[in-house]
């Protein structure tokens, strides 16, 4: 019996980056993010006696395929520790379908990985929560976590490198505050450094310490209390901080990595002009890559997004609050 799973990625507002445990996933603080609508992935699995990974929109690599070996491995460890020692079978025939430019700063791995883990929490005989269900996600992808759930999500961590010391969490549903993400991709080129090898290094940064410190002193906080409040400018404040905090971490670390452009540059000098001059409610984030996230209310999103679709030779992505991976 396969099971189908779509899933959409979830884009941070306090961001993730570095880990206490590498091959765990296991987040170095916590994070938020709100789950988008689109674009999204669907991940099939079905029973195998070898495992077997297909895209078709992606020439799936040695170093794929040995991600995905490495994180059913590590769920098979988990289960285990939850009592559901021969719930997995052998092996899986993953298929991948994607909507999603890869390794781009649009967190294609989040819902690659959280389309996964739902899949296989509805294939095996075993009563999983959401939250659980968020910790076999992260063995593949540590922001995946998230978007096991719709609306705003978020990881907390705990003390100790224990399987299931990082976990996800949901702030709010779908419903609780209808925001936007108006997606600008300057360039859909892969990045030669992907976010697992940055991860690793993140340490290396003389501002790690510092950066996490900033993060469970108040920033994680203040952007829960910011979305449960609906506050917008508390939300821009505390994301944009730490976006570039966190970029400032990226670039400091060995070896640096330089994910932003001049394109991205701009595109943040413009929408600051944007925001004075028209006193608009939109904020600037981004990932591992040169994409901006535009994120907005309902009151800007038309002027956001006749803004964004003016850039020349960017591709365009519309989005809002999404519903978390879901069996379709």
């Amino acid at each position: 019996m396969s099971v189908t799973v779509r899933s959409t990625p979830n884009i941070a507002l306090i961001k993730y980056w570095g880990n206490k445990n590498n091959e765990l996933r296991l987040c170095a603080a916590g994070s938020t993010s709100m789950t988008l609508n689109t674009p999204s992935v669907d991940v099939t699995i079905d029973h195998a006696e070898t495992l077997a990974v297909t895209s078709r929109n992606k020439e799936m690599k040695e170093r794929d395929i040995a991600r995905f070996e490495k994180t059913l491995q590590l769920t098979k460890n988990y289960l285990s520790s939850l009592g559901y020692d021969d719930a997995l079978p052998a092996s899986l025939n993953i298929s991948i379908e994607s909507g999603i430019p890869p390794s781009i700063g649009l967190a294609s791995s989040s819902a690659v990985f959280s389309a996964l883990a739902k899949a296989i929490s509805e294939l095996i005989d075993a009563d999983l929560t959401d939250e659980q269900i968020s910790v076999m996600a992260r063995l593949g992808s540590g922001s995946a976590a998230r978007s096991i759930f719709g609306g705003f999500g978020a990881i907390r961590t705990a003390d100790g490198e224990g399987i299931d010391s990082s976990v996800g969490w949901q702030i709010a549903d779908e419903h609780h505050w209808p925001l936007h993400d108006i997606i600008i991709v300057p360039s859909t080129d892969e990045k030669k450094i992907g976010s697992t090898e940055g991860h690793a290094k993140a340490q290396s940064s003389p501002h790690f310490a510092d950066r996490i410190k900033a993060i469970e002193k108040y920033r994680l906080q203040d952007c829960i209390d910011a979305i449960l409040q609906k506050d917008f400018e508390k939300l821009q404040a505390v994301a944009e901080e730490d976006c570039m905090d966190m970029h400032e971490c990226m670039q400091t670390q060995n070896p640096a990595l330089h994910y932003l452009s001049e394109e991205t540059f701009r595109i943040i000098g413009e929408v600051k002009e944007l925001r004075e001059s028209e006193h608009l409610p939109v904020l600037y984030t981004m990932d591992a890559g040169p994409t901006v996230h535009l994120f907005c209310t309902n009151e800007a999103r038309e002027r956001v997004a006749a803004f964004a679709h003016a850039q020349a030779s960017c591709t365009i992505f519309e989005a809002t609050v999404g519903p978390g991976s879901h069996i379709v």
